[in-house]
């Protein structure tokens, strides 16, 4: 996939924030080309980023999961059941 020095760049920062599918929309939006070469292509481009330069990855971000989520539905069955025993 031929790409741009500049956009080059920003998908080597999105792999090596782990944001692959930022990098994949990236590719994707700079070429034209399909969601699948777009996807080889970060992963391979990933595999010999990590080959050379381990070190500059960042490890997912750990701890995001539905707590909000589970927060926020807790909440409205709280509230509906306060508003059922009224």
């Amino acid at each position: 996939m031929e790409l741009p020095e500049e956009k080059r760049l920003k998908i080597r920062e999105a792999i090596f924030a782990s944001r692959q599918i930022e990098a994949i929309k990236l590719g994707r939006e700079a070429t034209g080309c399909e969601l699948k070469e777009a996807k080889d292509f970060v992963e391979q481009h990933s595999a010999e980023l990590y080959a050379k330069d381990p070190q500059k990855f960042s490890s997912p971000p750990k701890g995001k999961g539905c707590l909000g989520v589970a927060v926020m539905a807790g909440l409205l069955v709280m509230g509906w059941i306060a508003k059922t025993l009224r």
